[in-house]
């Protein structure tokens, strides 16, 4: 079955491993899906407040991404930790979100991936991710938290490497797009 997916990742580094991450699982395990990635590394928006909501309203590339994400079966996120937690880039793109239209988010199946050069693969990011789609009545999360990066991914050729690992994200796959 074919469903309006959309993905976007969390980070604005122009290295993210979480971007690498995730486009490999798109080019590797989704090829039969028809995906909409949104590369929302460049986006420059004010950090919310309410101040800046009053006075000059909600960021055009919000709109747009709530505009998406209402029209999408499925929502694939990657997520990037500072510090265990959300980066501060990807925790103000969720609070405009949130902000904008809280409805947009309800009814969507997720799939939270997330990684970073440690054992626990950005968990604590990951986590927080999934609670604030479960808070705005997601009806499904799943995610994965891809450890050890370097370890487990070949910049080079852009795969994962560890048969462990890559057949974990097949079944997880699997389950988003049933």
């Amino acid at each position: 079955m074919n469903h309006n997916i959309i993905c976007f990742v969390g980070s604005n580094s122009s290295k993210s491993i979480n971007v690498q991450l995730v486009k490999s699982l798109l080019k590797h395990n989704m090829q039969n899906q028809t995906v909409e990635y949104i590369d929302i590394r460049e986006w420059q928006l004010p950090i919310f407040s309410q101040d800046v909501e009053t006075n000059e309203g909600y960021p055009k590339h919000i709109k747009e991404l709530a505009e998406k994400i209402k029209n999408a079966t499925h929502v694939l996120v990657g997520t990037n930790e500072h510090n265990a937690a959300l980066s501060a880039f990807f925790k103000n793109i969720l609070d405009w979100l949130s902000r904008y239209d809280k409805l947009v988010l309800e009814d969507k199946k997720y799939f939270v991936v997330s990684t970073s050069e440690g054992g626990r693969g950005a968990l604590s990011a990951n986590e927080y991710a999934q609670s604030f789609f479960h808070k705005f009545k997601a009806k499904e999360v799943l995610s994965f938290a891809f450890p050890n990066f370097s370890k487990n991914f070949s910049v080079e050729n852009q795969v994962v490497v560890s048969d462990e690992l890559n057949s974990k994200f097949n079944d997880i796959v699997k389950e988003f797009i049933k």
